[in-house]
């Protein structure tokens, strides 16, 4: 029989089907099969780093608009101990409602203090993190988050997390200011920062603890309006959990500091009592080498005395300068400042300058760290225009051979990062630090025994395929142009890697040069539209604003439809659909008022309807 057995379109499409229900729910099927509401799910997957994920689609499939869970995953929350808590909590909350519907304020009272439900993060945490350097390596947007709301002011007073609370609470606002001080505390205890950029969004710092690069932002501290569309409910789960993870992470830190401390002490004492009877182990030079890099970096601001405007954010120039070994003190006393920070044109009124400071604006701490030396202050002095802020999580800034031979290593790997993509200013920075930079050949300060690749690893990069070597030969060698000058182009010696790299990149087609007659087409009709705006009307010129205006509200539309939950997009929809209908029957009744001014129809009272004339 035709049409039938499992060969079948129409059998395949049903096999996937089941398999597709088997593996995934919807988030409200898991909503239902847990017998918690959507807030409650919502709350529970984040507490557990359960995540939505993209299903492999079979033919036919609908519902593209709904988030998927494994099955598995909500199989696994069904005995989650967090589930019972958020359950037991529910019915506390309802008997409480009872007791205040009945007006019985006291026992409310009473069942309010001795018999709400909490719980507990401690075992989530354990079980998503099962060795520290895992919780430390994902502790970045858990600062972000905390420092965030260390900076904003609380909305509703709770001492308590278990109700899941829409905005920031009192209690919780405390502890992020209480994280962040540690925080930032045992980072200038340990000497920690390394790199610091300022940018629109905030102040982005980047600390090394244990070993590892632990990156960061603070939000400037100034007066905010929380916006309308962000689900602030989600935040406050995500915030519950970052503030137990940094607890966690902060206890095992602080905790190794004071046993590092007192060894220190100890081994102190006893080489008092015993020298010379203990060896030292060998240290390699390399090693020799590098502490003695990273403590003339911490040691930056050693001996500087600061002192701090009231414009400039006391709370971060405090921190970076504390953590190079800076002070800072908060009254101007002659003779022992050495560095005023301000961020002011001038002076206010009636004050004097101070012989002997220099009054210098913020920026200069922030390069000088970054630089990993001092640089001189003329460039950064009071009311001067400042020079460009380079960002240190791009380019090496400093002249330090090791982030050098990073950037040689950069250059093998890709042919379009030349001398050319590097920022003026960082030549600037590194011939002040040191007058015999040469900003041709920025790598000629590293010595042949520095280098990453040895002598075998030269020779098999000599050895290459034929289409590498042609490819390399027709670009390097030279060619002549129309006038007869003779052009050299500079031969780039690539490792093994890097020209594997090369070859498949080229397979696939990226890492081409943009064609001449492509490039000169985009230029030409660049110019053009360049030229077809200066010639506009003022008329057209305000049509071509107003649609471009309703093109990006169109497309910021699209994207605010596209966050928004499934009840309120479909609560939306039905309401444009009869705000389209009213429109409808406004613009035909305009239409036939029209009509009837002009003379072209006349209304008939009895048929109430128009008559064309």
């Amino acid at each position: 029989m035709r049409g039938t057995g499992r060969g079948t379109k129409k059998a395949r499409s049903e096999r996937q089907k089941t398999t597709f229900k088997r593996a995934y729910l919807t988030k409200a099927q898991a909503a239902r099969r847990l017998q918690v509401t959507n807030a409650e799910f919502e709350r529970l997957v984040i507490l557990k780093g359960i995540y939505p994920r993209e299903p492999k689609r079979y033919e036919g499939s609908s519902g593209k608009d709904k988030s998927y869970y494994f099955a598995k995953d909500i199989l696994w929350l069904e005995r989650e101990p967090l589930l019972q808590k958020m359950r037991d909590f529910a019915a506390f909350k309802k008997k409480l409602t009872k007791l205040r519907g009945r007006r019985m304020d006291y026992d409310a009272k009473v069942h309010e203090q001795t018999r709400k439900p909490n719980f507990s993060l401690a075992t989530i945490i354990k079980e998503r993190y099962p060795t520290f350097v895992d919780a430390l390596r994902d502790c970045e947007d858990a600062l972000t988050h905390i420092f965030l709301y260390a900076a904003l002011p609380p909305r509703v007073h709770s001492d308590s997390t278990i109700e899941g609370h829409t905005y920031l609470t009192s209690s919780m606002a405390d502890q992020c200011r209480e994280i962040r001080d540690r925080w930032m505390k045992y980072i200038n205890s340990t000497n920690g920062l390394r790199k610091t950029f300022i940018s629109i969004k905030g102040i982005y710092y980047q600390s090394n603890v244990m070993g590892e690069n632990v990156m960061w932002q603070c939000p400037y501290e100034f007066t905010s309006k929380p916006p309308k569309e962000v689900v602030y409910r989600v935040l406050m789960t995500f915030l519950e959990f970052y503030l137990q993870q940094m607890r966690f992470i902060l206890f095992k830190l602080e905790h190794d500091q004071r046993l590092a401390e007192e060894k220190k002490i100890s081994a102190e004492e006893d080489a008092e009592c015993e020298e010379g009877a203990a060896e030292d182990f060998p240290v390699s030079e390399e090693e020799v080498k590098k502490n003695e890099k990273v403590k003339r970096h911490i040691s930056l601001f050693e001996g500087m005395t600061f002192f701090i405007s009231r414009e400039c954010p006391k709370i971060h120039i405090k921190f970076i300068c504390e953590s190079f070994k800076g002070k800072v003190v908060d009254t101007m006393e002659p003779g022992k400042v050495t560095h005023c920070i301000i961020d002011r044109p001038a002076l206010a009124p009636g004050d004097k300058k101070v012989p002997g400071v220099d009054y210098v604006q913020p920026q200069w701490l922030f390069d000088c760290i970054n630089a990993k030396g001092k640089l001189p202050v003329d460039e950064y002095l009071m009311g001067k225009q400042l020079p460009p802020h380079v960002s240190p999580f791009r380019i090496s800034i400093s002249n330090d051979p090791d982030e050098i031979a990073e950037l040689k290593e950069a250059i093998a790997l890709d042919r379009n990062i030349l001398e050319n993509d590097i920022p003026d200013r960082v030549h600037e920075i590194r011939r002040m630090l040191d007058p015999t930079y040469d900003r041709i050949n920025p790598l000629a300060h590293i010595d042949p025994d520095d280098e990453d690749e040895d002598e075998d690893d030269a020779e098999d990069a000599a050895l290459v395929d034929d289409e590498v070597h042609s490819t390399d030969d027709e670009s390097d060698a030279p060619t002549e142009d129309s006038e007869g000058n003779i052009e050299v182009k500079e031969h780039i010696t690539r490792s093994k890697k890097s020209k594997r790299k090369l070859v498949k990149q080229q397979e696939i087609g990226d890492n081409k040069p943009t064609p001449k007659e492509v490039a000169e087409k985009k230029k030409k009709l660049i110019q053009e539209k360049k030229k077809a705006r200066r010639e506009e009307t003022v008329d057209t010129k305000k049509r071509r604003k107003l649609e471009e205006q309703e093109s990006k509200d169109a497309a910021d539309k699209e994207m605010k439809m596209a966050v928004m939950e499934n009840k309120p997009r479909k609560l939306y929809k039905a309401m444009q659909i009869g705000i389209k209908s009213r429109k409808k029957v406004l613009d035909n009744l305009e239409d036939r008022r029209t009509k009837i001014r002009e003379g072209k129809a006349k209304f008939d009272p009895k048929t109430r309807a128009l008559k064309m004339e």
